[in-house]
């Protein structure tokens, strides 16, 4: 997902943050590699079976080389995880959220138009204004300057999160990048956030190619 972070009043500190279980046990890279083979081997099934087509549909079979932040579904018929799944494409690396469901004790993958209008997951407003002071924290044991340790402080005990929206999966890195807006004070401000699920819980986690302030 790309972005241009707009900043508001809260500019020195919003840049200086990081951006950022289930009732069945997540599947494995085997596993999602072998539901999504199924899913492929479905949608060539009708082309000629020459020998040159399999050549080429097996040039452009998707190669995934990690799965990660599987999220349990709540309000799906059998059991599922939203998962964020990395391919290989060309030389860049590639994060999707897929939705995996077993059927009949196997991981399935659901047909392809279905997966493209997933949306992300938003983390709850409370969750993230946890992890948004924790972000300020976690500047603060770093800071030595008296004068922004001072603001940091400030924002650690005061911010409040108002808003999270526009959640996608980030460009650079199998996380959910979202718009957090924020204040401390009388400041207000919003920048874009990255998190994880780890361990059935939001996390922060670390931005990828983080602005300097």
């Amino acid at each position: 997902m790309t972005r241009r972070t707009r900043f508001l009043l809260l500019p020195a500190l919003l840049l200086a943050l990081p951006v950022a279980h289930a009732a069945v046990s997540d599947p494995t890279l085997a596993q999602a590699q072998a539901a999504m083979d199924r899913l492929f081997d479905e949608a060539i099934a009708d082309r000629p079976a020459s020998d040159s087509s399999r050549l080429v549909a097996e040039a452009f079979r998707p190669r995934l080389q990690a799965v990660s932040g599987c999220l349990p579904v709540t309000d799906a018929g059998p059991p599922s995880v939203d998962c964020i799944v990395t391919a290989q494409d060309g030389g860049d690396a590639v994060h999707r959220l897929l939705r995996f469901s077993q059927v009949d004790g196997t991981w399935a993958l659901l047909h392809t138009q279905q997966q493209r209008r997933r949306p992300a997951p938003v983390p709850p407003t409370a969750r993230v204004q946890v992890l948004l002071r924790e972000g300020f924290a976690a500047r603060l044991a770093r800071e030595q300057d008296a004068g922004t340790r001072a603001d940091l402080t400030l924002a650690m005990n005061s911010a409040e999160v108002l808003d999270v929206r526009d959640c996608a999966v980030g460009d650079d890195a199998p996380v959910i990048e979202c718009t957090v807006r924020a204040a401390a004070g009388s400041e207000r401000g919003e920048q874009t956030m990255a998190f994880a699920w780890r361990d059935g819980q939001w996390v922060n986690a670390p931005q990828v190619n983080a602005p300097q302030p």
